[in-house]
């Protein structure tokens, strides 16, 4: 009964039709990550928007770990068709165009193990109702606009008591409420061809590739924008 309400209020914040067309064509989530020593007051601009453009080392996809410190761990919505919305709702559908309003996720860590301590939405998003528990089920939505790659929807932090340095690896899985990770388009649909391509790192030796691709547009959706 708890998973059908979470499933109704997320239906009922995005008004997702089934069947609908998609507003990306195939837009894909990464994760970015940075450590403190101290929980920064403010958190630092570039956790909810990423700087641009992208440097040659890729995204900020690995961090050292040191013992008591805290990571942020945000979410990177890629991929995004262009142009970007410039409203919300049935406007974007026809013809389809790009940006996002949320996405619902879980978050898993493995490896080493940490603490998780909250979820936070970005400025500009509101956290979603979650029945599993984050980071299993993690949601938020625009509480305004259509938004780019450039606006992250959130982070999680996680804290370390262990001295060792050893990794711990995060990755997108599905939200343990709904059972998928999606793109919420601008549209107010999801975007079938949403597809989880960066994960992160937090200590050890890095052996994860930060992407340097991650805000590139699909190539079918350049296209697209010459004909609007």
């Amino acid at each position: 009964m708890t998973r059908l309400l979470i499933s109704l209020a997320v239906a009922c914040c995005f008004l997702i039709p089934a069947g609908a067309f998609a507003g990306n064509d195939a837009p894909k989530l990464y994760l970015e990550i940075w450590q403190f020593g101290e929980v920064p007051d403010p958190v630092p601009e570039y956790v909810c928007v990423h700087t641009t453009p992208v440097p040659p080392t890729g995204i900020s996809c690995y961090s050292t770990k040191t013992q008591f410190n805290t990571a942020f761990v945000a979410l990177h919505v890629g991929n995004l068709n262009q142009p970007v919305c410039p409203t919300t709702g049935i406007a974007c559908r026809v013809p389809p165009q790009g940006g996002y309003l949320g996405v619902p996720f879980g978050m898993m860590a493995t490896g080493q193990s940490v603490t998780f301590l909250s979820f936070t939405a970005c400025p500009g998003f509101l956290k979603g109702p979650s029945a599993a528990g984050e980071p299993s089920a993690c949601l938020a939505s625009s509480t305004s606009k259509c938004h780019d790659w450039q606006d992250h929807l959130g982070y999680l932090q996680y804290f370390t008591t262990s001295s060792s340095p050893a990794a711990t690896t995060f990755g997108v899985v599905n939200n343990a409420d709904l059972n998928l990770f999606k793109v919420i388009n601008c549209g107010n649909q999801y975007d079938e061809g949403t597809t989880v391509v960066g994960g992160a790192q937090w200590g050890g030796t890095q052996s994860i590739t930060c992407a340097v691709t991650a805000v590139t547009p699909t190539t079918w959706g350049n296209i697209k924008s010459l004909f609007r």
